[in-house]
């Protein structure tokens, strides 16, 4: 038994609608479908919806520049836009939902910062080994070494700062956790990987020469296409990780949110799109292909995220009355919010809010 109101507040099922699986209302944004494509809250979940349109703006100005600037020939400013919008975001959305406050910078440089350490590493060492494989046009080699063996070896580094976090902050334990520290990693690693492979174009002249619709198309791929695809893939696997060891009754688990699932789809994504890369030499169509990647997987880290948060990881008593991080009305504190349906684990106070209240 649970208090009146649409939606359970112990297992989020949508009560008057008799739902268990709640289809209609995605567990962190109970206002949009889970079959929704949002780059936004499906990559910040902690992000009530009424913060979501800051950063939604941020990321369509940041889009536009980068094609503004390719437009004016000002390639270099364009590389530095295109490779910074989605990690600048992901900053500033850690510091505005206060996910961390207890100890941000740990888990900022298990993260972020060691993703863009390995990110470096790997550029370095692969380097050669790719602009060889350019000299030499051994194209059956090129797509077992630069779209086999290098996708797989850059997901396992993407992959160690959250495995740390997992090994050895076990009190971190919710499936979120997981995905947001999947999301840093990844970010973080892609981030420094594109500087260096575009580092020349940056040390180049200010104006520079060139087809701007090409550059255009080059750079958001490499700046935001390709940093999605990476923080997907990473988040799903490591989130997957995380609700292995925080939902009790796995045996009804659904078999997309497992770690086999996760981790077939993750790398096998990867996989395809390198080859892809070696062998599909038209830009626009590249550019389509990694477009059309990065939707389903963003649909797919949807699944995994909604599932995770209906995931019952333990009994959870009914609390006193409290409003609501996301809706604001006075309900019970359970795992789920009666009124709204947002799940607690990811309705977070933002740190506007806390500034408000106190």
């Amino acid at each position: 038994m649970v208090p009146a109101g649409e939606f359970c507040g112990h297992c989020g099922a949508h009560l008057t609608r008799g739902d268990a699986f709640r289809q209609n209302a995605f567990a962190a944004v109970p206002s949009e479908p889970v079959m929704h494509l949002s780059i936004v809250s499906t990559l910040f979940p902690h992000l009530p919806h009424r913060r979501g349109g800051a950063f939604r703006w941020a990321l369509l100005v940041g889009v536009l520049m980068v094609v503004i600037l390719a437009a004016l020939h000002l390639f270099a400013p364009a590389t530095i836009a295109a490779v910074f919008i989605l990690p600048v975001l992901y900053l500033l959305y850690l510091y505005e939902v206060e996910v961390y406050e207890s100890e941000p910078w740990l888990l900022i440089l298990a993260t972020m910062v060691a993703g863009a350490v390995l990110g470096y590493a790997f550029t370095s060492f692969t380097g050669e080994t790719v602009g060889g494989l350019e000299i030499s046009r051994d194209i059956g080699t090129n797509v077992l070494v630069a779209g086999v063996v290098l996708p797989i070896v850059a997901q396992a580094l993407m992959l160690v700062g959250p495995l740390f976090l997992y090994f050895f902050r076990s009190g971190l334990r919710e499936p979120l956790d997981g995905l947001t520290f999947g999301a840093a990693s990844a970010l973080g690693f892609t981030l420094t990987m594109m500087l260096s492979a575009l580092w020349p174009l940056l040390g180049g002249p200010l104006v520079g020469s060139g087809e701007p619709l090409d550059w255009a198309l080059r750079l958001l791929n490499a700046g935001v296409l390709v940093m999605l695809v990476n923080a997907s893939t990473t988040s799903l696997i490591a989130a997957a990780t995380w609700l292995n060891r925080y939902d009790l009754r796995d045996a009804g688990r659904e078999w997309e949110a497992s770690i086999l699932a996760t981790l077939v789809i993750g790398v096998g994504a990867q996989i395809i799109l390198g080859i892809l890369a070696v062998v599909v030499p038209d830009l626009v169509l590249q550019v389509a292909i990694r477009a059309i990647a990065a939707t389903a997987l963003l649909m797919y880290m949807r699944l995994v995220i909604h599932q995770s948060l209906l995931a019952e990881g333990a009994v959870h008593d009914i609390g006193p009355d409290a409003p609501c991080p996301e809706c604001h009305r006075v309900v019970p504190t359970m795992l789920f919010c009666p009124a709204c349906g947002v799940a607690r684990a990811a309705a977070k106070q933002t740190r506007m809010h806390s500034e408000r209240t106190s």
